[in-house]
């Protein structure tokens, strides 16, 4: 890939699995052949606590990031996938990576509390959009999702959202163990012991259609 494509993940409630969907895009895009940063903008700084193990995954982080400097880094950034991985509120820092962005991408959780929260973010986002006098197009993913069964309240938070015309990925980042091990053991998905971690095939496929479904 030549150019570059800034992808902002977003959300105004912590703990929506921002984190988790920056990391597992950046292996399965590195796995393809891209070239992947990833600016660990979260406080917890979980990104960095991650390149500290054992993962030959080449793709590289970005630390210490803040409000003032947050454009330069991205700005720094020649081609490849950038993707911002952002604190869990409303910040300045927020909005200056959102302006930046190419996409922007909202992961909640199946509950009425992230779906508000979700709102709060769209209404940062077309703010953006006002100041710039550009569209920045977002998509909302819902995340944590259980592989076998639909909820309900799964089912009427879909059904709200496609109500009123909010983009919604057909993909969905299931609960799976797989990726929590990936932050427990610091390594990609695909270096996993099959023998230590079930359902690794299926986190991978799971990864790997939500991916391409965002960046494409």
């Amino acid at each position: 890939m030549s150019e570059k494509m800034v992808i902002a993940i977003a959300s105004a409630k912590g703990g929506a699995g921002k984190s988790t969907l920056a990391q597992i895009m950046a292996q399965v895009l590195t796995k393809h052949g891209q070239r992947v940063t990833i600016i660990d903008a979260d406080p917890n700084r979980p990104q960095v606590s991650w390149r500290a193990g054992r993962s030959a995954m080449a793709f590289s982080i970005i630390a210490d990031v803040t409000e003032n400097n947050v454009v330069r880094h991205v700005n720094a950034i020649d081609e490849g996938y950038v993707l911002i991985d952002l604190e869990g509120v409303g910040s300045r820092l927020v909005s200056r990576a959102i302006a930046k962005a190419d996409l922007v991408v909202i992961p909640i959780q199946p509950s009425g509390l992230d779906a508000n929260e979700a709102g709060k973010t769209i209404n940062l986002i077309l703010e953006e959009q006002e100041v710039l006098e550009r569209e920045i197009p977002f998509k909302v993913v819902l995340t944590r999702t259980n592989p076998a069964i639909r909820s309900k309240i799964e089912r009427k938070i879909t059904d709200e959202m496609t109500a009123i015309d909010l983009p919604l990925t057909a993909s969905q980042l299931n609960e799976r163990s797989a990726y929590k091990a990936v932050f427990v053991e610091k390594v990609s998905l695909y270096e996993l012991d099959p023998a230590q971690v079930n359902g690794i095939e299926k986190a991978i496929a799971n990864a790997e259609a939500m991916t391409a479904e965002i960046v494409n």
